[in-house]
C-alpha cells in the first residue's frame, strides 16, 4: 500500500462517519486496508493527538486494537515495553473523555496483557494495583475504578479472539490462574458499597463489576467450590436492588436497580452452568439452595398479572431453570434419595418451575416468564425415561405423573387467547410471539402425553365440560372451550381409532357449537381438529357426516384456509370413507369456488380435495365437474393467451389457475377403488392435458422470461406424472415435444426438473426407452449451448441452472445408471462444465457438481468409455478440487470436496497418487502461504483416506487455513 496521507486518512475518516451508506461502502474498504497496514502503528497515535475530532481519535483507537489484535507478530520484541507506555499514556489522557476512546484504549490493553502473559506474568496485578490504588494523578477514583473494570473484563474477551501463537487451551490456562484475584477485587469492592447509598456512577462501576465476574466466569471458567462466596455477595445486590424500592417506594424498581440485578442475576447463570460443575453436586446443592432462600420470596411477590418488576423475575426463574438443567442428574437423584433435605430441594425448585410456567396473564403481553419454562417439562421426562435403572425410572414416573397432569391443566389455560376486549392492546408481533408460544404448548402437551398416555384425555375432557358450562353461563367466554379444542388437537396423533370414550364426546361438541354466536377464531380451530383427527375417523366413519358439515361450513366463512386444510386432511386419510358424500362435498367445493371470496391459496388447497373427491366418481360422472371446475381455469389461461397480455395481473392469475390445475393433477386418479372393474378407463388427467396442452405450450412461449410461470406450468405436468406414474404413457410424446420446445426457447431450472422426472420414470420402461434417450440427449446438448454462450465472467449469472441441471444429473446417474451405456454422449464436456460449476462462490453449484463426479466416477469402472474420460480428465479434475479447497471456495464449503477426494480414491486409487503428487510438487501450488513441508504430508493423508470422509474432512479443513494463511486466528 502506498504511504498513506494523515490529511487525507482524517477526511476518509470524518466522511465514513457523516456520509451515507453508499458512499460509506467504498470509504470503509480503503480505510479497512490502512487499518491493516504495517503503518497504522504510527498513524494510530497521530490520529489520537488531543484536538483531533472524535470520529478520528475513535478511528485511531480501534485501529490499535485492531493491530493488537491482528498483528502482533508485527511488533519487535525490543519495542513492546515502549508499546505498553504509550498505551498508558494514552489511557491516562483520555481519562477525562471521550469515553468511547477510553473504553477502546482499555481494550487494547487488555489484548496486550494478553499477548504478554509469558513475559509480563503479573500483569493483572499490577493493573489491579494502580488503579485500585488510585496511582494515576488527576484522575478521579470513579474513573480510575471505571478504567481497571473495562480492562480487566477485556482481557477473557481478547483471549478469545486475538489472533496468536499461543493454543487457546494454554492461554485459558495461564488465564485460570488469574480468576481468583479478579473475583476476590471484585468481591472486596461490592462488600465496600452495601452500607453505602448508591448514587448513578456507583450503579454503572458495580454493575460494570459484576459483567466483569460474568466474562470471567463464561471465557475462562473456575471451579464452583470457589464461587460461594461470590454468589453470596451477588444475591445481597439483588435484594438490595429490589426490596427497598418495595418497602420504602413505589413498588417498581428504577432502570439503574434493574440494570444491576440482572447482570447479578446473568452472572449467577453463568456460574452455574460452567461445563465441569456436575462433578460438584454437593456445592451445586448449596448454590441452588442459596438461589432458593434468597430469591422465592421475590418471586412469591411477584407472582401477578401485568407486575412492574417482570424483567427480574424473567431473570431470576432463568436461573431457576438453568440450574436443574445443568444439574439434572442432582434432580433425579432427589427424586429417589432418601435425604431429606436434597428432596425438599428438588420439590421447591420444581414447583418454582411449575410457577414459572403458570404466570398469571396471557404471553408475552401480560407475563414474559412462562415461556423459558417449557424446554424443562421436556427435558424432565425425556431424563426419566432415558434411565438405566428400572427400579428408579419407575420411582420417577411416579414422582412426575402428577406433575405433568398439573402442568396439563396449566397449559390448557396459558393456551387461551386474547379476547375481543383486550386485543387493542396487542401488537402484530405481539400476535405472531403468542402463535409461536402456543405452538411450544402444543409440543409440551405430546410430552404429557409421553407420561400421562390415555390419562391425558381424561384431563381435557374434564376441562372441556368446565368450559361449556363456563360458556353457557356466560356467552363472552369463548377462549376457554377455544384453548381446550386446540389441547385436544395438540396430542391428535397418538390416538387411533380405538379411543372411544373421550374423543366421540369431543367431536359431537365440535358439532353442536353455536358457531355463529361465538367469536370465528372457535370455528378455525374447531376445523383444525377435525383435520388432526382424520386418521381416527376413518375407524369411526359415522363421525364423518358432521364433520364435513363443519368443514363446508367453513369454506363459506372467514376460516376457509382451517377448513381447507381440514378436508384436505380429511380427502387423504379418508378418501374411500367419503365416496357416499362425493357428489355433494364436490358441489360445495364449486360453490365455494364460485363466491370469489377465497383467497387464491384456499382455492389452490381445495383443488386438492375437489382430485380426491372426483376420483371416487364413476368415470362417466366426471367430465361434469371436470367442465363446471377445471374449464374455467383453461378458459381464463387462453383468453390472457390470445390477448398477449404480460401485465402484472394477467402474470399473477396465470400462476394462480397453473396452481390450481397442478393441485388438481397431484390427486385425481381413478385406480383408487379397489372394487372398480379391471375394464381400462383412460385417466381424466390425460382427457384434460391432450386437450390442453397448446395452451401449456403457449404459456410456455409467452413467458419465457418469467421464471416463476414456467415453474407453474411445468410443476402441473411433473404432478401428472408422479401421480398417475405409468398411466401417464400416452402423453408421454407430447410431454417430451412440449419439453423440447421449451428447452428452445430457453434452458431453465422447472424444464430441467421435468425432465429428469419424465427420465427417471420410463427410461426403463423398453417402449419408452429410445424417448427418453433422446430426451436426456435434448437435456444435455441445450444445457451446453447455455454454459457455451455465457462469458466465463457470468457464470454466477446462471449457477442456479446450473445447479439443478447437475442436480438433476446425478439423480439420473444414481436411480438409472443404464444411462452411461450411451457412448454418444459427451461425457468429457460434461465434466468439463462440472469442474467449472466447483470454483463458482454458489454453494448450490459447488455440492451439486461435485456430487455429479462423485457419481460419474463410481460408476465409470462399469464403462469402458467413461472410464476413459475419467483417466483423461482425472488430473484436470483433482487440479481443480485443490484450487477451490487452496483459496477459490468459501472455506465453509470445503469439506463438499471430499466426496470426489474418495470416489476417486477408491476407483482410481494408482492414478490419483501419481496425479496429486505431481500437482502438489508445483511450486506455490495451491498457494503460497503453504510450506513444501505441509503439502507432502497433507498429499500423504489424502492418499491414504479412501474410507473416512469425516477424518478427510478434517484434513481438508486444516489445510484450507493454512493455504489461506489463517493459522493464528484458528489455534
Amino acid at each position: 500500500m502506498e504511504p498513506i496521507d494523515i490529511a487525507r486518512l482524517e477526511e476518509a475518516v470524518v466522511s465514513f462517519y457523516r456520509s451515507n451508506s453508499q458512499n460509506q461502502a467504498i470509504t470503509h474498504e480503503w480505510l479497512t486496508d490502512a487499518e491493516a497496514s504495517p503503518q497504522a502503528w504510527q498513524f494510530s497515535w497521530q490520529l489520537m493527538q488531543l484536538g483531533k475530532s472524535q470520529e478520528v481519535q475513535f478511528f485511531g483507537a480501534i485501529t490499535l486494537h485492531s493491530k493488537l489484535m491482528k498483528h502482533w507478530h508485527e511488533v519487535p520484541p525490543e519495542n513492546r515495553e515502549e508499546l505498553k507506555q504509550k498505551i498508558l499514556e494514552s489511557i491516562v489522557r483520555f481519562a477525562g473523555g471521550p469515553k468511547i476512546v477510553l473504553n477502546r484504549l482499555c481494550i487494547s490493553l487488555g489484548a496486550y496483557i494478553v499477548h504478554m502473559l509469558g513475559e509480563w506474568p503479573g500483569a493483572i496485578e499490577e493493573v489491579i494495583n494502580t488503579f485500585q490504588n488510585q496511582r494515576m494523578p488527576n484522575v478521579s477514583a470513579d474513573v480510575q475504578l471505571w478504567i481497571m473494570l473495562e480492562v480487566l473484563t477485556a482481557i477473557p474477551e481478547e483471549a478469545q479472539v486475538i489472533h496468536t501463537s499461543v493454543k487457546r487451551v494454554v492461554l485459558r490456562a495461564e488465564l485460570g490462574k488469574r480468576v481468583q484475584l479478579v473475583i476476590q477485587t471484585v468481591e472486596r469492592y461490592l462488600k465496600l458499597q452495601m452500607n453505602r447509598v448508591w448514587d448513578a456512577e456507583t450503579y454503572s462501576n458495580m454493575n460494570r463489576a459484576v459483567k466483569c465476574v460474568g466474562t470471567w466466569i463464561k471465557n475462562i471458567g473456575y471451579t464452583i467450590e470457589g464461587c460461594v462466596t461470590i454468589t453470596a455477595v451477588l444475591l445481597e445486590v439483588v435484594h438490595k436492588c429490589y426490596w427497598p424500592c418495595i418497602h420504602a417506594g413505589d413498588g417498581c424498581m428504577t432502570a439503574d436497580e434493574n440494570e444491576l440485578a440482572e447482570s447479578c442475576l446473568k452472572t449467577l447463570v453463568n456460574i452455574i452452568i460452567q461445563p465441569d460443575c456436575h462433578n460438584y453436586p454437593k456445592t451445586a446443592f448449596v448454590l441452588i439452595k442459596m438461589f432458593l432462600d434468597s430469591l422465592s420470596e421475590i418471586t412469591k411477590t411477584e407472582w401477578k398479572r401485568e407486575n412492574d418488576n417482570e424483567d427480574i423475575i424473567v431473570h431470576i426463574y432463568m436461573l431457576f431453570v438453568s440450574s436443574v438443567e445443568r444439574h439434572s442428574t442432582l434432580l433425579l437423584s432427589g427424586i429417589t434419595s432418601a435425604d431429606p433435605e436434597l428432596s425438599l430441594l428438588v420439590h421447591r425448585i420444581v414447583q418454582e418451575i411449575l410457577h414459572c410456567t403458570d404466570k398469571p396473564g396471557i404471553y408475552p403481553v401480560e407475563e414474559s416468564c412462562s415461556t423459558m419454562a417449557l424446554a424443562f417439562w421436556y427435558m424432565l421426562q425425556d431424563e426419566v425415561f432415558a434411565m438405566s435403572n428400572d427400579e428408579q425410572k419407575r420411582k420417577c414416573w411416579e414422582y412426575i405423573k402428577p406433575l405433568y397432569a398439573h402442568l396439563t391443566r396449566i397449559l390448557v389455560r396459558k393456551s387461551e387467547q386474547p379476547d375481543e376486549k383486550s386485543l387493542a392492546k396487542w401488537s402484530s408481533d405481539d400476535l405472531e410471539c403468542f402463535r409461536c408460544y402456543r405452538q411450544d404448548i402444543s409440543d409440551t402437551f405430546m410430552y404429557c402425553y409421553d407420561v400421562l398416555n390415555a390419562y391425558i384425555l381424561e384431563i381435557l375432557a374434564a376441562m372441556l365440560d368446565e368450559a361449556i358450562a363456563d360458556l353457557q353461563r356466560h356467552p363472552a367466554h369463548w377462549t376457554k372451550l377455544e384453548a381446550c379444542i386446540y389441547s385436544f388437537q395438540s396430542v391428535a396423533e397418538h390416538f387411533g381409532g380405538e379411543e372411544v370414550r373421550q374423543i366421540p364426546r369431543l367431536m359431537r361438541v365440535l358439532a353442536e357449537i353455536p358457531y355463529e354466536k361465538l367469536n370465528v377464531k372457535l370455528l378455525g380451530t374447531a376445523l383444525e381438529t377435525i383435520g388432526s383427527y382424520c386418521n381416527w375417523l376413518m375407524e369411526n366413519p359415522a363421525y364423518i357426516p358432521p364433520a364435513i358439515n363443519l368443514l363446508v361450513r367453513g369454506l363459506n366463512s372467514s376460516m376457509s384456509a382451517q377448513a381447507t386444510l381440514g378436508l384436505k386432511e380429511l380427502c387423504r386419510d379418508c378418501q374411500l370413507q367419503l365416496k357416499p358424500y362425493a357428489d355433494p362435498l364436490l358441489n360445495a367445493c364449486h360453490a365455494s369456488l364460485n363466491t370469489g371470496r377465497m383467497k387464491n391459496s384456499d382455492s389452490v388447497r381445495l383443488m386438492f380435495s375437489i382430485g380426491k373427491l372426483m376420483s371416487l366418481l364413476q368415470p362417466e360422472e366426471i367430465p361434469k365437474y371436470l367442465d363446471i371446475i377445471v374449464s374455467p381455469c383453461f378458459e381464463e389461461l387462453q383468453a390472457i393467451c390470445q390477448a398477449d397480455s404480460k401485465t402484472p395481473a394477467a402474470r399473477i392469475r396465470t400462476i394462480f389457475r397453473l396452481n390450481m390445475i397442478s393441485t388438481l393433477f397431484s390427486s385425481l386418479n381413478t385406480d383408487v377403488d379397489e372394487e372398480k372393474t379391471d375394464q381400462p378407463v383412460v385417466q381424466p388427467v390425460l382427457l384434460v392435458m391432450q386437450r390442453t396442452m397448446p395452451i401449456f405450450k403457449r404459456i410456455a412461449e409467452m413467458w419465457v422470461e418469467e421464471i416463476d410461470v414456467l415453474e407453474a406450468a411445468c410443476s402441473a405436468m411433473k404432478h401428472a406424472i408422479t401421480n398417475l406414474r405409468s398411466s401417464f404413457q400416452p402423453m408421454l410424446q407430447d410431454l417430451c415435444l412440449f419439453i423440447v420446445a421449451s428447452f428452445q426457447t430457453r434452458c431453465c431450472a422447472p424444464t430441467l426438473e421435468i425432465s429428469k422426472t419424465a427420465i427417471v420414470m420410463f427410461f426403463k420402461d423398453e417402449g419408452c426407452k429410445p424417448l427418453m434417450q433422446q430426451l436426456l440427449r435434448e437435456f444435455i446438448q441445450h444445457s451446453f449451448k447455455l454454459f457455451e454462450s455465457t462469458p466465463e465472467q457470468n457464470f454466477s449469472n446462471i449457477s442456479d441452472t446450473m445447479e439443478t441441471f447437475f442436480g438433476c444429473l446425478t439423480q439420473i446417474i444414481k436411480k438409472i445408471p443404464q444411462v452411461l451405456e450411451d457412448t454418444t454422449l459427451a461425457y468429457d464436456r460434461l465434466v468439463f462444465y462440472a469442474q467449472r460449476g466447483m470454483t463458482l462462490p454458489e454453494s448450490g453449484a459447488i455440492r451439486n457438481s461435485i456430487q455429479f463426479l462423485t457419481h460419474f466416477v463410481m460408476q465409470s469402472r462399469n464403462h469402458t468409455h467413461a472410464t476413459e474420460v475419467v483417466l483423461t480428465t482425472g488430473e484436470q479434475t483433482l487440479y481443480t478440487t485443490m484450487m477451490c479447497v487452496g483459496y477459490l471456495t468459501p472455506r465453509s464449503q470445503v469439506d463438499k470436496f471430499a466426496d470426489i477426494l474418495l470416489a476417486m480414491n477408491r476407483k482410481y486409487a494408482a492414478e490419483m497418487a501419481v496425479w496429486m503428487k505431481s500437482l502438489m510438487a508445483t511450486p506455490n501450488f495451491p498457494t503460497q502461504l503453504i510450506t513444501d513441508a505441509d503439502k507432502t504430508r497433507y498429499t500423504a493423508l489424502i492418499i491414504k483416506e479412501k474410507v473416512n470422509k469425516r477424518l478427510l474432512q478434517q484434513h481438508l479443513s486444516e489445510m484450507a487455513i493454512k493455504t489461506r494463511g489463517l493459522t493464528e486466528k484458528f489455534q
